[in-house]
């Protein structure tokens, strides 16, 4: 029973501008308008089976540029251009305007890793006295 309640949770990654990320469990229930907390979500899909979604109001709202999500980006689109505010990485969009389908474990955690290997890729090493 377990197995089979794994096997049907969905996923979806959320990255604020800070890099701070959330592997969010993606339920039915779950939009991009809710986990992004705005009324206007825009998606653009980089796979036929994973989109980023980012809020249309970020700009007016003066949100604050996405570096972590453009970085998470370059790994699907050579120039991902400029992003601001919340991102999020989910399945595959509706084409019906429904709710996008949430990512399985398997795209979650190679997401995860790929995030975790560009947003590292940039830190500084430390300096030892």
């Amino acid at each position: 029973m377990l197995a089979a309640t794994m096997a049907t949770r969905a996923f979806a990654l959320w990255v604020s501008p800070t890099g701070a990320f959330r592997l969010l469990e993606w339920g039915a229930t779950a939009t991009p308008h809710t986990a992004l907390c705005s009324d206007f979500p825009q998606a653009t899909r980089l796979v036929p089976d994973l989109t980023m979604w980012t809020g249309r109001d970020a700009i007016p709202l003066r949100r604050l540029r996405n570096a972590p999500a453009s970085e998470l980006l370059r790994a699907y689109q050579p120039h991902p251009g400029l992003h601001f505010g919340d991102a999020l990485f989910t399945g595959a969009a509706a084409l019906d305007a429904g709710a996008p389908q949430g990512l399985t474990e398997d795209q979650a955690l190679t997401l995860l890793d790929l995030y975790l290997l560009r947003s590292t890729a940039h830190v500084p090493p430390s300096r030892r006295p």
